[in-house]
């Protein structure tokens, strides 16, 4: 994801958009980080199968959201696509993330209505972009809220 941002950042190309990019990659990733290097209980007799294979919606859905970055910016791209493939990967991203809840530190455990709060971010989020997918700078600055709501969140809980 890095290495694609980087091209947001020369001289020619940089805008709104490289600001926007560059939050939503630190919001993902603070909240990837907090979650596997702090919430994570290393204290447990857990093998760690689930915790190695996790990583691959987590990747993958990284992916998919680079991909699109280009996309939105692309004229001639469907943008309703681009929009729907990007949340496809946000959402394998946060569901990766969020399924390795189980294996928190006991009182670092995510309850139902935290979940049920990060559902409903990505859903509002989801439907708010599909509505205005014409429109990437509106689609990329609800995404960066979303991401930025996400990370709260969890700051919110862990402290």
């Amino acid at each position: 994801m890095i290495t694609n941002l980087a091209n947001f950042f020369t001289i020619e190309n940089f805008s709104i958009y490289s600001v926007l990019y560059l939050i939503i990659m630190i919001s993902l990733f603070l909240f990837y980080f907090g979650q596997f290097d702090h919430a994570i209980d290393e204290k447990s007799n857990q093998k760690g199968l689930f915790l190695i294979y996790s990583h691959y919606p987590i990747f993958i859905g990284l992916m998919m959201m680079t991909v699109s970055m280009s996309f939105l910016q692309n004229p001639e791209a469907n943008r309703l696509f681009a929009t729907s493939f990007s949340y496809i990967g946000f959402g394998l991203f946060q569901a990766a993330v969020l399924v390795n809840g189980p294996y928190n530190k006991h009182y670092l455990r995510y309850s139902k209505s935290y979940y049920c709060v990060q559902a409903t971010l990505y859903l509002a989020a989801f439907i708010l972009s599909l509505i205005f997918a014409s429109n990437p700078i509106i689609v990329v600055s609800i995404t960066t809220i979303l991401a930025l709501a996400i990370a709260i969140h969890f700051i919110y809980f862990f402290i």
